[in-house]
């Protein structure tokens, strides 16, 4: 792929609020100056990104660069739709952890995302598998998973960040209960909460596994051990100063194999910071390769 010949599928949603509105304006704005060629392609539905991305894909244009505009959860949708021949994925993060974009040294800032879009390199990136589900960064159960079941679409629109902090406080209730175990290289860990993660980086720019690698086939695998509310306030301090990997009460396993998440009760997963797992779970590296534009 040439840098200077590259088209643009940019697809977003358009509902998503004014915030997100503006900012997309905004790096329109920076293509159109720079004669980038792009087209606009707004998602109705759930799952209709991966649907626009495989049709897209199909049409074989070797200077397309498919672009989520959006934050990990609307990546993930749109890498769900491609295969390892396929378009590369570039970002424009809008979203409000904005991990991938994060990890790829993006970040949040505009200016970046359009350099990369413009003259970014192509990335190599092994997404990993839940069941039939495709995910790039992480899935967790526990802790995280319950509080994204809790989360309230209008409260994310509004508040950005502040929503999960909502949301956990309506789950906590369900904290001492929780019973989650990791079957990893056939041995099992048990705690209250479970993180597999393909990624250095959590909820934002947080640390949580910092030797991993997107490039890399491997899982690093966290099983927060202890539960209750005020462990989850442990977890969470320890998360904010990057060392939540460092706790005693913490099992931090490196794998190259599969990974299967249990509970002794009804456990809805999160991946990528969506819901729509459940547990028992069996992930796995696909070794497929998606091309991602990093700097």
């Amino acid at each position: 792929m040439t840098a200077g010949k590259r088209r643009y599928l940019i697809i977003h949603n358009p509902v998503s609020g004014a915030r997100n509105s503006n900012k997309l304006k905004k790096i329109l704005k920076m293509m159109t100056r720079s004669g980038l060629e792009y087209i606009l392609a707004g998602t109705e539905y759930p799952g209709h990104a991966s649907s626009i991305a495989r049709e897209a894909s199909q049409e074989e244009d070797p200077d397309l660069v498919i672009v989520a505009a959006g934050g990990d959860g609307t990546i993930s949708e749109v890498a769900a739709g491609l295969g390892e021949e396929a378009a590369p994925i570039g970002i424009i993060p809008l979203g409000t952890a904005n991990v991938l974009a994060r990890e790829l040294g993006i970040g949040t800032s505009l200016k970046k995302a359009f350099l990369v879009l413009k003259e970014g390199l192509c990335m190599p990136v092994h997404p990993g598998r839940a069941g039939d589900k495709r995910f790039l960064l992480m899935v967790g159960a526990g802790y995280d998973s319950l509080a994204v079941s809790e989360l309230n679409s209008n409260e994310k629109k509004r508040y950005g960040a502040l929503a999960y902090i909502f949301a956990a406080t309506r789950a906590v209730r369900r904290f001492s209960s929780l019973n989650v175990s990791a079957k990893v290289d056939g041995e099992t860990y048990s705690g209250a909460s479970v993180i597999v993660s393909r990624a250095r980086l959590y909820g934002g720019p947080f640390t949580i596994a910092p030797d991993a690698d997107l490039a890399d086939q491997a899982f690093h695998v966290l099983v927060l051990k202890h539960k209750g509310f005020w462990a989850a306030l442990k977890y969470g301090l320890a998360l904010a100063t990057n060392r939540i990997w460092k706790l005693s009460s913490v099992d931090y396993v490196r794998t190259t194999s599969e990974v299967t998440i249990t509970s002794a009760i009804d456990m809805p997963c999160q991946y990528d910071g969506d819901g729509g797992l459940v547990a028992p779970l069996t992930l796995s590296v696909d070794r497929q390769k998606l091309q991602i534009l990093g700097p």
